[in-house]
Order: C-alpha cells, then structure tokens, then sequence
C-alpha cells in the first residue's frame, strides 16, 4: 500500500516538475497565431503588427495564418490545440458577439478561451447621408420616431459589432430603423453616400475621408471619449445615451487551460512591445490606436461585451439556431 503510495505521489510530482518546465522553458517552438479573417481587418493588423516583435522577445518564429471565415472555426482550433502557449488567436469583438449569436455552437468562446490582453481599439462613428436632414442624434432619433419602419441603415453585414451598434442604438431609443445589410464597409458606405440609405454605423478610419470631404455627416462616436480626428464630435453618451459604448477592438487569446505562467510571459511581452514608442507610431498609422488590458482586465472587458451585445443580438433576432 505504503509504495502505491510513493508511486502516486511521485507521479504528481513528475507531473507538476512538468508543467512548471513548461511554463520556464516556453517557448522552444514556433508560435501559431491564427487569425479567423481574411488579410487587412484589424484581427490581421494586430497580427501582423505584434507577430514580429513577440518572436524577437521570445526568440521563436510567430507563424501568421487567416483563417478566413466564421469566427467560431479560429475558436474552435485554439479551443482543441493543447493549453501550451502554442496556439493563439487575434480576436475581436466577434468572440462576445459568438457567445448569443450561435445558440448552438460547439464550442463557448469564454470558457474555452483564456484571455492574454486587449491591444488596440477603435472607434466607431454614427454617419449620416445626403437624403438624411438630421444634424445630432436627437434630431435623428425624433426623424425615426416620427417615421417608423421608413428610416434604414446599412452595415456591413449582419452579426457585425457595427450591425449590432446601431441595433443598439434602435433598443436604447425606442426607435424602428430597418436593417439593410451589404457586403463590407465599402458598399455600405457606397450606398450611404448615394442616398439609397440613411444612417450607418462605421469603423472611423475608413469613414473619416468621407466625413471631412463633406459626403456624409458624423453625428456621433460610440467610444468613451471624443475622437482626436473628430474633436466637435460627441460621444453618444453626450448626445444622450449614458453607458453607450460599442467599438472595434483586438487582443490575443489562447487556450483556457493555458498554464498562468505562460500567459503571463504573453502579457509581459505584448506590453513591453506596445510600449515602444516605434511600434505605438506603426499601429497609429496602421489606424489602430492602442489600448492595453492585461490579461485579468482584458477578460473583465469581454464580459461586459459579451451582455451588451447579447442585448442587441437578442433585440435585432440575428441570433443564428
């Protein structure tokens, strides 16, 4: 008895002298970053942005790989791949989204994925078009009251953070504007500026030519604080929607099992590359401004996200059986 014992506890310690190996040694192999996009969005951005500099730190190669499609497929190969630090995944608003939106996908993101940091984040930016007499949000706001099912939006597709935004937008006023989806934030602002819509919410980088050449109005961003490109522009907690926040933003998630030894080396290596002044100028220019949560703040954050988009999922119907 006394020796099955000593082998037991033996295994253990073998097995806990492992792990910690791991969490010391990590990493002595190349590093996946799955990206659930196709190249040029803001997943792919950070990727691209961040990859090089991790690999200098950690001295292995970060090897990049869209994935384009449903964001539930990146989850899902982050989710089986072992909980090693081996695997990561760019993520975005889409992994809250996913939480109501797939009522019965295979995999839950929040439990299945831990979270490492948040790095950047963008805002978005209520416009309006040329057929739309509207100059703030109230003024939106009562145009909609007074026509109900007459106004409409375009997005860039249904299940989008900037779909559910102005969906958002819709439960928090009380207002019927009607959805018109489009393929990507071109055609939909293609549609905005030829009057065949009147409202969108957008990504403010691409937006911002069309707001300064006077082809669209801003009414409102939908981030915390002002915009330093739109500094006359409100927020839409100043234009009358307290606790209105919605924008685009990545970070980097990897397995929920992840020993916290790795994910703190994640951490501490996203931020000392977020804190070189080169690289906060490259993702500037890339339009992506920083914003770092390490990896606690970074899970509280996708918890607020993941029940204020379930309230504009569940509002919109845009939930997927």
């Amino acid at each position: 008895m006394r020796s099955a014992r000593t082998a037991v506890f033996a295994a253990c310690l073998a097995c806990f002298a492992a792990h910690a190996q791991t969490a010391d040694g990590y990493p002595t192999r190349p590093i996946r970053y799955l990206v659930a996009s196709a190249p040029g969005g803001i997943a792919d951005i950070t990727a691209r942005l961040l990859g090089p500099h991790l690999s200098q730190a950690l001295r292995q190669p970060v090897v990049i790989e869209n994935r384009p499609g449903n964001i539930l497929v990146g989850v899902e190969l982050v989710a089986k791949a072992p909980a090693d630090g081996y695997t990561l995944l760019s993520a975005t608003p889409q992994v809250a989204i996913a939480q109501s939106m797939y009522k019965r996908a295979r995999v839950d993101p929040r439990r299945e994925l831990a979270p490492v940091a948040l790095v950047g984040m963008i805002p978005n930016v209520l416009v309006v078009g040329p057929r739309t007499k509207a100059r703030s949000v109230a003024e939106l706001v009562e145009l909609a009251r007074a026509n109900p099912g007459k106004l409409n939006y375009s997005s860039t597709g249904a299940g989008t953070s900037v779909h559910l935004a102005a969906e958002l937008l819709k439960y928090m006023a009380n207002v019927d504007i009607v959805h018109v989806p489009y393929h990507g934030a071109a055609a939909a602002m293609t549609a905005l500026i030829a009057g065949q819509v009147d409202m969108l919410v957008d990504s403010l980088p691409p937006s911002l030519p069309h707001i300064r050449a006077g082809r669209v109005r801003a009414l409102a961003v939908t981030s915390a604080t002002r915009a330093p490109q739109l500094p006359d522009v409100p927020t839409m907690a100043e234009a009358g929607f307290p606790g209105f926040e919605v924008s685009a933003w990545s970070g980097v998630v990897a397995a929920a099992a992840t020993p916290s030894a790795i994910v703190a080396r994640l951490e501490s290596e996203i931020r000392r590359a977020l804190e070189d002044p080169q690289t906060a100028a490259t993702y500037e220019k890339a339009g992506l401004p920083l914003h770092f949560l390490g990896a606690k703040d970074f899970g509280a954050f996708w918890d607020r996200e993941i029940d204020k988009f379930a309230i504009a999922v569940k509002h919109s119907g845009a939930a997927v059986e």
